[in-house]
């Protein structure tokens, strides 16, 4: 998948700008993370309207979107920024909206003004369960009655469902609903209840929150009736993990797509604001590089019900099968070339596989792209200069970790050492004993593998 155009629902953050033109909403939706409530003032003065437009335009963002609340409530200046945001050179103006204040004349008025695109929240196809995840009676047939507005007028629409308990079941019908109903609309992004704001408050996170394990199901279904109906589907940073529904085809998930184009670099998905984290259902997951895991409440309240890695990351010297990992033949030496190959390795799991570490290698290693360490321990004469070499290596990396650890930085960017203690005929009962007494000592960055230990 290339990088997403601008046109597309959810387009790189990177050239996105985003702008709230009011915090008010005239619906309350109960899983709001942005609650007009949470808000002093809840529409900014013009003048600090001006100036992020001004910026906006000085950064030459490729998309502008106009957002809130619900920016349709200030009709006139929503149409005045969207004209200046284009005349200044915007080329791509997308309205986020729940669509139920838009009739034909004003989204004429929208069009006419350069809106190119609009981001509905269309909850689901049965308005029942639409009015009430919208807190507002009628939304529903009002939304309908928008969206088809801005297509009748041009404008291109991508709808965002928000998953929540009360409609998990039903999403692949609502595939099913929008190819049918509204078959001009090519591109939906999957949202789901995060547990932010209102759906932060009181019972309402167990009451809203999805749960994974059917999310897991009704997802690889609906992304077969998506394709069936030429209807794109994406996975934004507010929707699911990899491995609910959308293993297979990650270049869909908002995630997996930044942290590969980013590298081993933080980026603005799978960071997420710490809002997310990985337990141990994800640490053997080959993907977990391009994923942020799960809700925090997720794990408190559900306990990953449902995560299961889509691949599993397992040493080079395993014969099971090792998909979605490259492997680094380093056992010749950490060389600069070898560093190159690291580095242009494009699978979510980057196996470097050594016998020995020099003094320097560790803090190359950190930033060269490798998630996996997989290194060869020869028990016999650990007092020898190859194996003294590896061990000084070995606590040079343990320090780098330990230091990154203590800073917090996410399972996902965290380097993983596997340690295997060869099997050598020569080996005294002693040699081994010693060489599994060290490595046992390591912190928990060591996965110990191979003839004595296996994790």
């Amino acid at each position: 998948m290339s990088d997403p155009t601008p046109t597309s629902a959810e387009t790189s953050h990177r050239t996105k700008g985003l702008l709230r033109l009011t915090m008010a909403c005239n619906e309350k939706c109960p899983f709001c993370n942005v609650p007009a409530e949470d808000y002093k003032q809840r529409t900014p003065p013009q003048a600090e309207i001006d100036r992020q437009l001004q910026s906006f335009i000085d950064q030459k963002a490729a998309t502008l979107t106009i957002s809130g609340g619900e920016p349709t409530l200030l009709r006139r200046r929503l149409l005045d920024l969207t004209r200046r945001a284009r005349t200044g050179g915007i080329p791509f103006v997308e309205l986020q909206t729940n669509a139920v204040l838009i009739d034909d004349a004003y989204a004429a008025a929208l069009a006419e003004a350069g809106t190119t695109s609009a981001f509905v929240s269309l909850l689901s196809h049965v308005p029942e369960h639409h009015d009430v995840l919208a807190g507002l009676e009628g939304a529903f047939q009002r939304c309908i009655r928008g969206i088809d507005a801005l297509l009748d007028h041009g404008i291109r629409v991508a709808l965002n469902p928000v998953l929540a308990r009360r409609t998990q079941h039903h999403f692949a019908d609502f595939i099913a609903f929008v190819a049918e109903r509204l078959p001009r609309v090519k591109s939906i992004s999957v949202s789901a209840v995060q547990p932010h704001g209102r759906a932060g408050r009181g019972d309402n996170t167990a009451t809203l929150l999805p749960d994974y394990d059917v999310l897991a199901e009704q997802i690889p279904l609906a992304r077969q009736r998506a394709v069936a109906a030429g209807i794109e589907l994406l996975n934004p940073y507010c929707g699911l993990p990899l491995c609910i529904g959308w293993r297979g085809d990650p270049d869909r998930s908002v995630e997996a797509f930044e942290a590969k184009a980013g590298g081993w670099r933080p980026t603005p998905g799978i960071e997420n604001r710490g809002d997310k984290r990985q337990e141990a259902a994800c640490a053997p997951c080959a993907w977990r590089t391009r994923c942020g895991g799960a809700w925090h409440a997720y794990w408190h309240l559900r306990d990953g019900k449902g995560i299961s890695p889509p691949a599993i990351a397992r040493p080079p010297w395993s014969a099971l099968d090792r998909v979605d990992q490259a492997t680094v033949d380093a056992r010749d030496g950490l060389t600069d070339s070898i560093f190159d190959d690291i580095h242009t390795a494009g699978q979510p799991t980057v196996w470097v596989w050594t016998h020995g570490l020099q003094r320097g290698d560790a803090a190359r290693l950190l930033t060269s792209g490798c998630t996996d360490l997989a290194v060869d321990l020869d028990p016999t004469g650990l007092s020898t200069q190859p194996s003294r070499a590896l061990l000084v290596g070995l606590r040079e990396l343990q320090r780098l970790l330990t230091t990154l650890a203590m800073r917090n930085l996410p399972a996902s960017r965290q380097l993983r050492v596997h340690l295997r203690i060869q099997r050598n005929p020569t080996a005294t009962k002693a040699d081994r004993g010693a060489a599994l007494h060290w490595a046992r000592k390591q912190p928990g960055v060591f996965a110990l593998t191979g003839a004595r230990s296996a994790k």
